[in-house]
């Protein structure tokens, strides 16, 4: 269930960029691929240095979760990808 709530929130910060920064380059699916992504690598992280168990809900997965998706999406729109 980690993993979809991760998912969920990487969904949410890819969406909220878009309505946003709507003029910004990059398409609306892309910029949600991304997100989701940043958000699986900073939930796992997070989840590795605290207990290791994905399975676990964990408020510092959650947050760096949220973390990883806003970086990733930074990254992106610094990069100009």
């Amino acid at each position: 269930m980690t993993l979809v709530f991760w998912i969920v929130m990487g969904l949410a910060a890819g969406w909220l960029k878009r309505v946003i920064f709507p003029g910004r380059p990059g398409g609306f699916v892309p910029t949600l691929v991304l997100a989701v992504i940043g958000a699986l690598i900073g939930g796992y992280i997070a989840t590795y240095f605290t207990t290791g168990d994905l399975a676990a809900l964990h408020p510092a997965g959650f947050a760096s979760a949220l973390l990883g998706a806003l970086l990733m999406l930074l990254v992106a729109s610094k990069l100009r990808i």
